[in-house]
């Protein structure tokens, strides 16, 4: 199992303080069959408000990883994507998640200013 870390962020609220924010790792639970990655799986519950789920599934006729994405809005991928190797399709997988995060963030900080 493999983590990919992510960002720890820092928001000042006001008359409460510094307050940092620490998303969940990415924690994939790998399927190996004749040393090869033939599935993974990664899912992420934020607070129970944000659901995201990845799968990647590796296809022996064309040797791709095809990565699946579940969640909402701009998470959810209608079409799989196609990646060469187990790892280009983790790092495909953390930058949806990590734009999320990144989206979560400033919808926070604009919260807090208003």
């Amino acid at each position: 199992m493999k983590k990919m870390t992510v960002q720890i962020w820092t928001v000042k609220f006001k008359n409460i303080g510094v307050c940092h924010m620490r998303f969940k790792d990415l924690e994939w639970k790998d399927v190996v069959s004749e040393n090869i990655v033939v599935s993974t799986h990664c899912m992420i519950n934020l607070c129970g408000v944000i659901k995201i789920e990845f799968q990647i599934n590796h296809d022996p006729k064309d040797n791709q990883y095809y990565l699946y994405a579940f969640g909402k809005g701009s998470i959810r991928r209608l079409q799989p994507g196609k990646c060469g190797s187990i790892e280009s399709a983790k790092n495909v997988a953390y930058r949806i998640y990590s734009n999320e995060m990144k989206r979560i963030k400033k919808a926070i900080e604009y919260l807090v200013v208003t």
